[in-house]
């Protein structure tokens, strides 16, 4: 057998209504997969966030596309306009710039939301780069854009990171950092990403209490007349997909299967999270027949490891047998390493 995606379509409107039962609208992060994107276009009135021109064409009505600026100019800003673009979403002054002045010049009306950093004091200079705009500066934009007729609607981007299990007082954060006359004008924010969904590592404890968080920050701008929207990608895409491997080796407690992080989930290595295996026993279960095997991926890299410790039934550790994981379909892209190809993806 071949190592293969499986993509459940019943997982993916199950993640999708229980986001839209909270009163939100969805623009899924078509980046986290592109195959979920497809079956969203096909079976809900999902929005799309879009990040690469390339993508463009993947979604048959332009209409629901959000586009994430990053460092364009007016030929890039005209090319997306041509293709039936008008929702974007700006993330510094300079591409606010650039795309205020073609506007301006070609008469053309857009929506437009301004990306803003949270709370200013957590954001760090370390790994990773932080997205979006100050809010005092947000808040000027706002302010000097907020006439212009060439703006329909107008609203706020918060970036979140993901896996995100604690920093959920929206409603505070929001009411800190807008000022009362930009929620006035205002007709739209988006929660970003962030939603947690369950690996090794995380656990799906803190669901309703962020659930709970974002239908009060709903509730309370709905007051104001501001749409709420949500941005999932990993809370929909993760559990609507299993990774089916097989077993070719096995050696003193190792496992190997027909599959390389780097050919299918190099999100292991990025964000650290560990994929679920389907059956696994508990760690403080005292099944006798359980044993502990580590499960490598076959290439020749030392970290090509999918987990490092995992409790299986000795029945099911074999060469043939099927290694399955769970919540897989996030960022499950592959590199050319070693000559790897993508896996297939199985539709049921």
């Amino acid at each position: 057998m071949n190592a293969r995606f499986v993509l459940d379509k019943k997982k993916v409107l199950e993640q999708y209504t229980n986001l839209k039962a909270l009163g939100l609208k969805v623009s899924y992060s078509f980046k986290t997969n592109r195959d979920i994107g497809k079956v969203l276009e096909e079976l809900t009135d999902s929005e799309f966030s879009i990040h690469l021109t390339d993508e463009v064409d993947m979604i048959t009505e332009k209409g629901k596309i959000w586009f994430f600026s990053q460092a364009w100019n007016q030929e890039d800003i005209r090319n997306l306009i041509e293709r039936g673009v008008r929702n974007f979403v700006v993330d510094n002054g300079k591409d606010l710039m650039e795309l205020l002045d073609f506007i301006e010049r070609n008469k053309i009306k857009i929506n437009l939301l301004l990306r803003m950093k949270f709370q200013e004091h957590r954001v760090g200079s370390g790994k990773y780069f932080v997205y979006g705009m100050p809010s005092k500066k947000v808040n000027e934009i706002i302010s000097d854009i907020k006439d212009n007729e060439l703006i329909g609607l107008l609203g706020v981007h918060v970036h979140r990171k993901s896996q995100n299990t604690s920093e959920w007082n929206i409603k505070e954060e929001l009411r800190d950092s807008l000022s009362e006359e930009s929620l006035k004008r205002i007709n739209i924010i988006n929660l970003g990403g962030g939603l947690p969904v369950r690996y090794k590592s995380y656990v799906l404890e803190v669901m309703p209490y962020i659930f709970e968080k974002i239908k009060e920050v709903t509730e309370w701008l709905k007051e104001r007349n501001v749409e709420v929207y949500i941005e999932p990608g990993r809370f929909i895409a993760g559990p609507a997909v299993k990774l089916e491997t097989e077993i070719i080796q096995v050696y003193d407690g190792v496992v190997v299967v027909n599959a390389s992080l780097y050919n299918c989930a190099l999100d292991t290595h990025l964000t650290e999270t560990k994929m679920l295996v389907e059956c696994e026993l508990d760690d403080e279960g005292e099944e006798e027949e359980g044993a502990y095997y580590l499960i490598k991926g076959n290439s020749p890299t030392r970290d090509d490891i999918f987990r490092y410790k995992v409790k299986l039934r000795k029945e099911m550790v074999g060469v043939g047998e099927k290694i399955v994981f769970l919540n897989a379909g996030a960022y499950n892209y592959t590199t050319d390493f070693c000559g790897f190809k993508k896996l297939e993806t199985v539709l049921i």
